[in-house]
């Protein structure tokens, strides 16, 4: 989905909407004042400030906001000027140019401050800053300014502007996932619209509480104060706010996987967005149609919308960059005009004159590219250095975040195993039987051998660490390495009462990185004992294929398996979850990637082969050694 817009701007879109007709008129009224040549003084700025203000169109507000501007410096009146920037920058908000807009309101705050007669105004302009961030999705700007606001209508007295600024400030914190102050500022706004009666403002402090308690996994509450707010807003004829709520609630739907109930939902907003133009909710609920119809299978309807959704989204895009575009031809025309009246007083000089000065100028011209050009070689040189050093860093951060991954997922096996040994011994010596406290001592020391050597391998690594994983491939003795497996995990397949074996027919060497097929083997073994219940039997089987030069070691469990679903994700990168054991066995989830990333490295292949309660067989192809 879409990122959604700020529920205040919709606000403030619904106040607008309520009110446009009585605005229209008002502007037409004034209007005919201006027209009619009578205005002069205070009295021509006061009507041009509430034209600026009532006019319905951004290109309105600009216009009028500019003509107030040049008779209130024209006249000396600060207070008229500041009202003059505030109404630019709010038109300049509307047409969707943020960077214009807070020029201005800065203008305008900057004269402000200091001047008690302006607190108030000072308020207003800061609100007004805050909205600009908010909509331009800067949380954290938002809620500086938001604060301001807050702070100095709580001096002042401003109790319908406080509530509006907290519901919107509450909005805010909503959006950056900081729930409690949401809540706090909604809370403390609430008494104050019920107090003037703003049933609106009620609604909205209901939905945005949804909206909350959506996040915090209270679907059920969520869903009713979303209804709530929905019938209450309904006789009111904001159907700008139920189109946002009814695609939120197709939204909760979809979470909860009752798609029929989303498809409904989503449609109502649609087709409230639909009749009311509104494109950026027509957008949100087509996207939303769009990956509902693909989930339930209904490939026509979902093409229809994921349709509709990109003529939405292109709309508005085409729509800002037209503007943007305007613009940039507005200044670079004005430009060019003064650039050739520049040229004609110009051409009024001496030819002896210009001669001699562009000369001079062509000169330093010359001069100036010789330097451009030796400054642009130098800083290409220095950014393609930087580049080499910055990918160099880039990846050394992220072998060393690789490589302390590994440490904590393989030091964590054995610390385990010597964990339960501990406590075994404890038991015995609490009983007293000393033989089987003396064999525990035998089992810990061997855990603390495999320990040892694992803590070796580490550390050669981390000692040859250059900036990648140290890849040495050798001959490597099959036969070797699955003892070395077997053995290390002998007591953790005792606990467990699993029969560890394998089956090796004919002795073969593959040509590998030891460190790095040791940890192959390590991870799925390990994985097989931790997946297979009390009882169970894992077999390691190893052949080699002569004919495509590869030696082919299997792991075989006969433990609880796994979905068709779940073995397309294996081995993909930040999608795997860690999972417990048939004992309880923790886990960080890093093991099976580390097998895809060290078998590719070693240029070999993995397939796996599972089903559900059945159990899993891994196969891992790695090249032999040739003399």
């Amino acid at each position: 989905m879409m990122k959604r817009v700020s529920l205040l701007i919709t606000f403030f879109c619904l106040l607008a909407f309520l009110t446009y007709s009585q605005n229209q008129i008002k502007a037409d009224s004034l209007r005919g004042l201006i027209e009619s040549g009578n205005l002069e003084g205070e009295k021509e700025l006061y009507v041009y400030y509430w034209l600026s203000t009532y006019s319905n169109s951004a290109e309105d507000v600009l216009k009028y906001g500019h003509e107030l501007l040049d008779l209130a410096e024209e006249a000396g009146n600060l207070e008229y000027k500041l009202k003059a920037y505030t109404n630019i920058g709010i038109g300049h908000r509307l047409m969707g140019d943020l960077g214009e807009a807070l020029e201005y309101q800065f203008k305008s705050a900057n004269e402000a401050i200091g001047k008690e007669e302006f607190l108030s105004f000072l308020a207003e302009v800061y609100g007004e800053i805050s909205t600009c961030y908010t909509q331009n999705g800067d949380s954290e700007n938002a809620l500086l300014y938001g604060s301001k606001t807050i702070n100095i209508l709580r001096d002042i007295g401003g109790r319908q502007e406080l509530a509006l600024t907290l519901l919107n400030t509450g909005y805010d914190y909503y959006l950056i996932g900081k729930y409690d102050s949401a809540m706090a500022y909604y809370n403390e706004a609430e008494p104050i619209l019920e107090d003037i009666g703003m049933e609106l403002g009620q609604a909205y402090i209901i939905g945005n509480r949804a909206l909350v308690y959506w996040k915090r996994n209270n679907i059920s509450k969520a869903k009713e104060d979303l209804f709530k707010a929905i019938d209450m807003i309904e006789p009111l004829g904001d159907r700008y706010g139920m189109a946002d709520y009814y695609n939120q609630l197709g939204s909760i739907y979809l979470e909860e996987g009752d798609i029929d109930n989303a498809i409904l939902y989503t449609s109502k907003g649609l087709e409230m967005a639909e009749s009311e133009r509104l494109k950026e909710q027509a957008r949100d609920a087509s996207y939303l149609l769009y990956r509902l119809y693909n989930q339930q299978g209904d490939y026509k309807n979902s093409l229809k919308y994921q349709t509709e959704y990109f003529a939405y989204r292109d709309s508005i895009q085409n729509l800002t960059t037209t503007q943007k575009l305007a613009n940039l031809r507005t200044e670079f025309e004005v430009g060019r005009k003064q650039s050739e009246v520049d040229l004609l007083l110009e051409q009024k000089k001496s030819t002896r004159i210009i001669m001699i000065v562009g000369g001079i100028l062509m000169l330093v011209f010359i001069c100036l590219l010789i330097i451009i050009y030796s400054f642009l070689k130098t800083k290409n040189k220095l950014n393609r250095k930087l580049e080499h050093q910055k990918n160099s860093l880039q990846l050394l951060n992220q072998t060393k975040d690789k490589f302390f991954s590994i440490i904590s997922h393989d030091l964590r096996g054995p610390v385990n195993t010597l964990s339960g040994l501990v406590t075994v011994s404890k038991i015995y010596l609490k009983e007293g039987t000393k033989e089987q406290t003396v064999d525990m001592i035998d089992k810990m020391d061997h855990s603390i051998g495999r320990l040892t050597k694992l803590l070796d391998n580490l550390l050669t690594w981390a000692l040859q660490q250059r900036g990648h994983f140290p890849h040495m491939p050798e001959a490597l003795s099959v036969r070797f390495l699955l003892d070395d497996m077997t053995d290390m995990f002998q007591e953790m397949s005792a606990s467990k009462n699993i029969k560890l074996d394998y089956n090796l027919q004919d002795e073969f060497q593959l040509h590998v990185d030891r460190n790095t097929a040791s940890t192959i083997l390590r991870n799925l073994i390990n994985n097989a004992l931790k997946f297979t219940p009390n009882g169970g039997h894992v077999q390691i089987v190893a052949n080699a294929n002569i004919d495509e030069n590869v030696g082919i070691i299997q792991v075989i469990d006969n433990g609880v398996g796994m979905s068709e679903e779940k073995l397309q994700h294996l081995f993909k990168l930040n999608e795997n979850v860690s999972t417990t054991g048939t004992s309880g066995e923790k886990g960080l989830g890093l093991g099976l990637q580390l097998v895809y990333d060290f078998v590719k490295l070693n240029k070999g292949t993995v397939e796996v082969e599972s089903e559900p309660n059945k159990g899993t067989k891994f196969t891992i192809s790695l090249p032999l050694h040739t003399d």
